[in-house]
């Protein structure tokens, strides 16, 4: 099978050769500045390179963003570039680039080539509606900005979604993506940053209006948050998003309850980053922690964030090499797995 049609099998509960075997996230500089030190060849440094180099099933992100090289940036991590009304109006026009020079010819070839070879993943990124305006106002004034700017909020979500409609019809017209992902991070260790009352006004009716977009083009939608996301998986269900990752296990979270709570929907990570370091044994004990939640063909599993840098190139070898004999022991043969709606009609 090739690497878009089993992920879109394991999904849809379709039987498969194996499960996945990919890391959805780049590893961190620190991570492949150790590596190198300890042999990793120079030329395999780069995100698709170091994917060949360990022999995953390639995935590989395309992000886009509405601001462009006129925006003003902020001062310093955290802090925002506009405070009110008039600050808007002002960088509005600097906003919003065209949708059909989003991405290049370049681009697309190489999209459209490597999607033809079969051994890559590729996923489409958007800022979504809480992290986009957090970007514009900063972290702390916009958790205010629910209280003290409600209705330049609804109207910076209603534009950006009107933006985002025009790029998803500029962009799936010209590539189908294997998924696509939101990046929202809208929770942390303890839960989600804001209420359900919150969520179901401010960012609800823009991602109902987004998603139904995405999904005319029969590609699935993955809502990426860091944190707990216990309370905010059945936010996200309910506007239509097909899963989450990368379900970080320092937060506490537990993907068999969200299966249990939500069986359409897929996620992907939940490896235990933080077990690595302490050798195979301690990673084997992890994959069978996850292997039942596998086997029900709605957890891609994956590191559930970047590889830290504690971890030695050659116990990143074990990881991969522990990572397809539990992929092999996942074929869904006799499967009653509910597929994932936008894949169902997809898949044979």
């Amino acid at each position: 099978m090739t690497a878009a049609e089993r992920f879109a099998a394991y999904i849809s509960g379709k039987p498969v050769d194996r499960a996945p075997v990919i890391e959805w996230a780049p590893w961190w500089h620190l991570t492949v500045n150790r590596w190198l030190s300890e042999g990793l060849p120079a030329d395999k440094a780069g995100v698709e390179a170091l994917q060949d180099y360990f022999g995953l099933d390639k995935c590989l992100q395309t992000s886009v963003c509405c601001r462009t090289g006129r925006t003003p940036r902020p001062a310093e991590y955290g802090t925002g570039i506009m405070t009110d009304e008039e600050d808007y109006a002002a960088i509005r026009e600097t906003l919003f680039p065209d949708p059909e020079a989003l991405i290049s010819e370049n681009h697309y070839r190489w999209l459209h080539e490597t999607s033809a070879r079969g051994d890559t993943l590729h996923f489409f990124t958007v800022e979504g509606f809480f992290w986009y305006p957090r970007e514009m106002f900063g972290i702390e004034n916009h958790l205010y900005s629910f209280y003290d700017y409600p209705e330049l909020l609804k109207q910076m979500a209603e534009e950006y979604a009107d933006w985002l409609i025009k790029v998803f019809h500029a962009v799936f017209s010209r590539h189908r993506f294997d998924f696509m992902s939101f990046a929202e991070d809208m929770s942390y260790n303890n839960g989600p940053m804001i209420s359900k009352d919150l969520f179901d006004e401010f960012l609800a009716p823009y991602y109902r209006r987004v998603i139904e977009v995405i999904h005319s083009y029969g590609i699935p939608v993955f809502i990426d948050s860091d944190g707990d996301i216990t309370e905010a998986v059945d936010w996200y269900a309910e506007v239509g998003a097909d899963g989450m990752f990368p379900l970080e296990r320092q937060a506490g979270v537990d993907v068999s309850l969200y299966i249990d709570k939500q069986p359409k929907m897929a996620f992907i990570g939940h490896f235990d980053k933080m077990c690595m370091k302490f050798g195979e044994e301690a990673m084997r004990r992890e994959f069978e922690r996850l292997l039942p939640s596998m086997k029900r063909g709605k957890l891609i599993a994956s590191c559930d964030h970047q590889t830290p840098p504690d971890v030695s190139i050659e116990q990143y070898r074990t990881y991969v090499k522990l990572f397809y004999e539990y992929a092999a022991k996942v074929t869904h043969e006799d499967s009653e797995i509910l597929p994932c709606p936008v894949y169902a009609d997809l898949v044979d």
